[in-house]
């Protein structure tokens, strides 16, 4: 056995015989993880355990990484003074050292934490004994608090289902079994520690000082009742059924709420699908900015095909059903609970914008094929689409929404908007060096006298503003237009909501007349455009 070294609580020592699948020792790696953390991990648990004496140089604890276990990843020998020793077994065949060394610290937590409740147990607190079902349960929740990941790579599938999966005999939250061996009673032990954690919203510290001989004892501590297994259970077989109830991914599945404090969270990214391939291109006469003189330039439109990734997640369900839809469209197969894959197709109206170098771009409602596969992975909802032969920018809306299996018929939807950039306009070299060129005096004059570094971000991307500010435009064009459709069958019903929708908008109603007359009108020529903008801004300073 060597010694990597010494730290204020610590020796850290390891075997130099063992030999990983590449053929060199691995055991040093290791104890390196171990050493770079276990200073910062001792006075955390300390502090939960509110522990200030006993352990230092003259009772360091000896960490060895030693050979693998036949089963379990590592053991203590409880609190010797300074002769506490904590073993981890090494995974000498796992060729992955970071995930090792991840797994070697979620060791060291739960280790320390069942020599903390020795230290204890030795000065007259009975609570959290090791050797008991309560203690493994408290062990494992602090190792996974901590080293999360390095919990889920070595142990797997989590230890609540192996209750959740039994008959659900509550007798040891109110007595303790005397083993930290089954699986049953220990997972029990979890889970009920999480319920105290995240569905009572106790402290990890406060459970700890609360610890009784039983974790009904503890429960009571906390919360002045004495309901501590009919509470748990009414709560988790509402959620989750017994005998009916699919294997959870997680071991804290708290909290469980109702109605509006749950919520549904929806992330949604883009990103390209196979090269960017030409459509079009030619020769323009134009100004690359509004300072320089015009020439002509040529362009290239390139159709660059998008992949979308939309992932909806839940807080507050147990069990939940995810629906989606696209543009108000619902999928067709929907998704399905516990099937790892459905795929379909469905055609949704969207606006689908075209650029062209020689006019605005044009805006267009159209049928939009969307392929989709749509699926659970963790308790999570993952839709995957694209959208075959469409170039163009396409404005869709993604709609993820979630009800419970079992608790109740309540429904908590999100919603995300984003435009789906299946084409790119882009100019030859000489286009943009001439803009550069053009910018660089304006903006220099400019910084010396305004102090506007918003405005002059957006001025730096004229004439291709970001596709944010293009979508909301495009958006306000199309409501603005489809009050000026209603204007024509009902002006009273029209007039009123266009006051309504500018004064949430902070615009004025004739600006909002205006866009709407703009977006129902034929493209208008480049210059003649122009021409428009100057004379709306002549006539508003009027």
């Amino acid at each position: 056995m060597q010694t990597l070294g010494q730290t204020a609580h610590f020796n850290i020592q390891y075997d130099e015989t063992l030999i990983g699948p590449d053929g060199t020792p691995n055991a040093i790696s290791r104890a390196q993880r171990v050493m770079g953390v276990c200073e910062a991990e001792f006075g955390i648990l300390a502090s939960w355990y509110k522990i200030t004496d006993g352990f230092g140089p003259d009772n360091r604890i000896t960490i060895q990484i030693v050979a693998d276990f036949a089963a379990g990843g590592a053991s203590n020998n409880g609190y010797k003074g300074s002769n506490t020793v904590i073993k981890i077994g090494n995974q000498t065949s796992n060729a992955n050292a970071v995930a090792a060394g991840q797994s070697s610290c979620m060791s060291l937590v739960a280790e320390l934490v069942e020599v903390f409740a020795s230290y204890r147990n030795q000065h007259g607190n009975s609570a959290w004994n090791a050797s008991k079902s309560d203690g493994e349960g408290l062990s494992l929740l602090c190792a996974r608090e901590r080293f999360g990941t390095g919990y889920a790579l070595f142990y797997g599938p989590p230890w609540v289902n192996r209750w959740l999966q039994s008959s659900r005999d509550t007798q040891w939250i109110g007595a303790s079994e005397n083993t930290d061996k089954n699986p049953v009673s220990f997972g029990l032990s979890l889970l009920f520690l999480y319920y105290l954690k995240n569905q009572l919203n106790h402290s990890i510290p406060d459970i700890i000082a609360a610890g009784g001989d039983n974790l009904a004892q503890t429960y009571q501590n906390l919360t002045g009742k004495n309901d501590a297994a009919a509470a748990f259970s009414q709560l988790i077989n509402k959620y989750f059924r017994p005998g009916s109830t699919p294997q959870l991914a997680t071991e804290n599945p708290f909290p469980l709420l109702e109605g509006l404090r749950r919520d549904v969270k929806l992330s949604v990214d883009s990103e390209p699908e196979g090269k960017p391939f030409r459509v079009d291109q030619g020769l323009v006469l134009t100004s690359p900015f509004f300072t320089c003189p015009k020439d002509v330039y040529r362009w290239y439109l390139d159709s660059a095909p998008k992949k979308v990734t939309c992932i909806a997640a839940t807080r507050g369900f147990g069990l939940p059903i995810y629906r989606w839809r696209v543009n108000g469209v619902d999928l067709n197969p929907p998704a399905q609970l516990e099937q790892p894959n459905v795929q379909g197709s469905i055609t949704v109206q969207a606006a689908v914008t075209t650029d062209h170098a020689a006019q605005p771009a044009t805006s267009a409602l159209q049928d939009v094929i969307v392929n989709y596969g749509v699926g659970e992975d963790d308790f999570t909802s993952n839709l995957v689409f694209d959208l075959p032969g469409v170039v163009g920018h396409v404005d869709l809306s993604i709609e993820a929404s979630a009800s419970e299996r079992f608790a109740s018929s309540d429904v908590s939807w999100s919603a995300e908007s984003l435009t789906v950039d299946n084409e790119i306009l882009h100019w030859e070299a000489r286009y943009y060096a001439d803009r550069g060129r053009c910018m660089k005096p304006f903006l220099d004059v400019a910084a010396r006298y305004i102090r506007s570094d918003a405005f002059f971000s957006l001025v730096k991307t004229l004439p291709d503003p970001p596709q944010e500010y293009t979508r909301v435009i495009r958006e306000l064009k199309q409501a603005a237009a489809g009050i000026a459709t209603l204007a024509q069958h009902a002006p009273d019903q029209a007039q009123e909501l266009r006051h309504a929708m500018s004064s949430a908008l902070g615009i004025t109603p004739a600006v909002l007349h205006d866009l709407g007359g703009a977006n129902i009108r034929s493209a208008t020529a480049p210059d003649q455009a122009q021409e428009n903008v100057e004379s709306t801004k002549e006539q508003e300073s009027e």
